[in-house]
């Protein structure tokens, strides 16, 4: 039903698909979608926790030892693979997102927060990274940038999404200000 409920959002857009659409693709009855699934953001949920998985696993597979921009290349990395070819759903998902994130618990619930302010943490003990904010806030501020720039490449994605998600990276951690003369 998951996978049937995808390919209509694919096909009609979320907010176009018909219930019974998807009920017909999955050969079930509406009632069974509805059982599995109280609304549409519930699917893109689900979706969201499957792309999150391989973020979180990229991020444990490193040693604790890792620098902070071999944390950041392998979410790039784990984020663009996933998502790459979701530029359809990316948006609906981004919104479900922010609404279910937006509620701290929801958040600390978040494997790749928490993996990533761990990082954060790690790094921020090793003065690779400024004690300025919780290694929390580091964490939502980097990927509300990796959201946001996502959204922008489903917009224009002529660069490519691993180049995007690279560019914000680097300006995370070396900032946007070009370096002048002898500095």
């Amino acid at each position: 039903m998951y996978r049937a409920a995808l390919e209509i959002f694919r096909r009609d857009t979320v907010a176009g698909c018909r219930i019974d659409d998807i009920a017909q693709k999955a050969e079930v009855s509406r009632g069974a979608f509805y059982f599995h699934f109280a609304t549409k953001d519930d699917v893109l949920i689900e979706l969201l926790r499957e792309g999150e998985l391989p973020v979180a696993e990229a991020i444990s597979a490193l040693p604790e030892s890792a620098s902070l921009q071999q944390v950041l290349d392998a979410v790039d990395e784990s984020l663009a693979k996933f998502w790459e070819n979701e530029r359809t759903l990316l948006p609906d998902v981004a919104t479900v997102a922010l609404r279910l994130y937006a509620v701290v618990d929801a958040r600390d619930a978040q494997p790749v927060r928490t993996a990533l302010a761990h990082r954060f943490r790690l790094a921020s003990e090793r003065g690779e990274l400024s004690p300025v904010l919780p290694p929390e806030v580091l964490s939502d501020f980097f990927l509300a940038n990796s959201l946001s720039a996502m959204l922008a490449w489903c917009a224009n994605p002529a660069l490519g999404l691993p180049v995007v998600l690279n560019g914000v990276g680097h300006l995370f951690l070396e900032g946007a200000r070009g370096r002048g003369p002898g500095e």
